[in-house]
This record gives C-alpha cells, sequence and structure tokens, in this order.
C-alpha cells in the first residue's frame, strides 16, 4: 500500500493518519496534510493509499461502495476493516503510541471510516468531511473522543442529513462534536472547513 510520510516539525507526539476518498489517492489529499502539519507541528501524519483499485473509476478504494445504501456500504467495511486497523497499529507499534495520541482525519469514504475507527478505537480525534456514520449503533469506546464534522448544503453525493444524523447520534452519547456547515459547498473541502479544521487540531 502506497503511502506519503510527513514527518513532525517538532518532538513527536501524535499520529494523524489522513483516508481519501473513494476514486483518488495519497497525493490528492496531500495539501490537506501540508496544513494540518502546520497546525499540528508535533504530529507525524501518514496519507496512505487504498486498499485497492477502484471497481468503477480511477484510484482506489478502502472498501467496495454497491449501490446508496449506507447498511451494504457497513458491510462492505466490515469486510475490510481488519486490513485498515492492521496498517493503523502497525504504525502505532514504530512509533510506539496509544490510540488515545492518535487523530484520524478523512473525506467520504475516509470519514466514513475515520468515524468508525475512531471511535471503535478511543482516538483523540476525528475529522470527518463530508462523511457519515455507517453504524449508528456503534459502540463508543471512549468519551474523551473529540470529533468535527464538516459538510458542505450542497453537497449531491452524502446529503448534509447524513451529517445531521451523525451529529446527533454522538451528542446522545455524550461525545464533544462539532460541526462545521458550509452554505455553498458541494461534495468537498472549502476554505471554511479547512479554517475550522485547523483550529480544531490546534484544541486537541
Amino acid at each position: 500500500m502506497g503511502e506519503i510520510a510527513l514527518k513532525s516539525k517538532e518532538e513527536f507526539r501524535e499520529l494523524l493518519f489522513i483516508f481519501h476518498g473513494y476514486g483518488a489517492d495519497g497525493n490528492n489529499l496531500l495539501p490537506l496534510g501540508e496544513k494540518f502539519a502546520q497546525a499540528m507541528p508535533s504530529a507525524e501524519i501518514r496519507i496512505p493509499d487504498g486498499l485497492k483499485v477502484c471497481d468503477t473509476c480511477f484510484g482506489y478504494q478502502w472498501f467496495p461502495l454497491m449501490g446508496e445504501d449506507p447498511i451494504t456500504w457497513e458491510k462492505s467495511f466490515r469486510e475490510h476493516s481488519d486490513q485498515i486497523v492492521s496498517y493503523v497499529e502497525s504504525r502505532m507499534q514504530e512509533k510506539d503510541i496509544s490510540y488515545e495520541n492518535v487523530i484520524f482525519a478523512g473525506f467520504s469514504q475516509g470519514a466514513m471510516l475515520s468515524l468508525d475507527l475512531g471511535l471503535r478505537c478511543g482516538a483523540r480525534g476525528i475529522i470527518a468531511f463530508s462523511g457519515l456514520l455507517l453504524d449508528q449503533k456503534l459502540i463508543i469506546a471512549s468519551q474523551r473522543t473529540k470529533v468535527l464534522l464538516a459538510h458542505g448544503v450542497q453537497d449531491t453525493v452524502i446529503d448534509i442529513s447524513a451529517m445531521r444524523a451523525t451529529e446527533s447520534m454522538l451528542k446522545s452519547v455524550g461525545i464533544n462534536v462539532q460541526s462545521a456547515v458550509s452554505a455553498n459547498t458541494g461534495h468537498g473541502i472549502d476554505d471554511y472547513m479547512l479554517s475550522r479544521a485547523v483550529d480544531f487540531l490546534k484544541s486537541l
């Protein structure tokens, strides 16, 4: 699996993973990684390529997206989640850190897996751009985990209602969750979302 690594600019303390969306690769989110490196200079940033080449388009995928049903997506993710966890934990072992010093960020499909992994494992923070929580009955590992959900109102790929449902579910179980909603943005990351993500990292 290909991977971009940005070493920490200061004494290493955190490991920050950034997961791309369906049909992209690590290079697609390198500019985001560079912004995050400035916001959190003690973090080493890893931006991997997805597990497999996409079934229907260029780039990579973390798990096959069959149809438009999140229940089907969740089943597909479960079939591949062990490989993703193995990758994450191999990097954690290299750096000798625990999940309380790990941050997950992702866009679209990468946001889905960031939310699931981060909440299930008790990561320090999660940034989810244009995503949703696949498992609405997810058992939360730690209430210390902080979450930022960023979404565009004009998103026609994943409707903002999915973000609202995720936000409501997390608040109902006591998770510290913030939202960054951009009125004129579709399925993407605009300057407002990016600035909120940078502020979120600085607050961790």
